[in-house]
């Protein structure tokens, strides 16, 4: 069944927005009756059918409300520092989001070639990956902040974590997590990695250097792999 996003989720006749409305009957050419869930990112799901077909105010009828259990037994947040091109920041949300996470904060490196981002962008992006692959759980997405700040956010973590090129196999990121951690945080570099004074200052606060493997990955590729290696590590 097709997934619309609605903030607000109550009881009744609710009206979509203008942009949901517009996807649902002008895009999948949807008909009074027709049903469809609505999810506002915290859970809550209904069960609604069409009531009026309105292109651009489309009114449905809620059958039926549920919260859904986080399907996760852990936290994952991922630090990461945006890649020059957006595109690619999009890719890795829409992956992240697919894969399962908690929140995505942007982060500011000595060797960050980009810190401005589209979060308004990035937000729709995050939305429809969240209803592609029905999480019904809205990451939360955080504007770029300063690493030190990072550092002290994550530092908190029951596996607090940074990917560092300069690291050896022994380091292997699979060495650091388990089935079972409650709270992971994972951080990545730009392109240019990491300068030595960074991850002194992470070692400082008690985050442990990880190796991703030989190969040297694009940032959104570390940050998918990191994703990936605690859905499978953790779940």
């Amino acid at each position: 069944m097709v997934v619309f996003f609605q903030q607000e989720l109550t009881a009744g006749f609710i009206t979509l927005s203008e942009e949901e409305s517009k996807h649902c009957i002008r895009v999948l050419r949807m008909q009074v009756g027709d049903n469809v869930h609505l999810t506002n990112g915290k859970g809550l799901v209904a069960t609604a059918a069409i009531a009026d077909a309105h292109p651009k105010k489309c009114v449905l009828k809620v059958i039926s409300l549920e919260q859904k259990e986080h399907n996760r037994s852990y936290q994952f947040h991922l630090y990461i520092a945006p890649a020059k091109n957006n595109e690619r920041n999009e890719w890795l949300i829409e992956k992240a989001v697919e894969a399962g996470i908690d929140s995505i904060t942007w982060i500011e490196t000595q060797r960050s070639e980009r810190i401005k981002i589209p979060m308004e962008r990035f937000q729709k992006v995050a939305i429809a990956a969240m209803k592609q692959s029905k999480q019904w759980y809205l990451p939360s997405l955080k504007g770029v902040t300063q690493l030190d700040n990072a550092f002290q956010e994550a530092a908190t973590a029951h596996a607090a974590l940074i990917a560092w090129c300069e690291t050896t196999p022994e380091n292997w990121i699979g060495n650091q997590l388990q089935k079972g951690s409650q709270h992971i945080a994972i951080i990545i570099g730009p392109e240019g990695d990491f300068t030595q004074a960074e991850i002194d200052k992470a070692k400082s606060v008690g985050i442990k250097p990880i190796w991703l493997g030989n190969s040297i990955l694009r940032t959104e590729t570390a940050g998918l792999f990191a994703c990936m290696a605690v859905k499978t590590i953790c779940s």
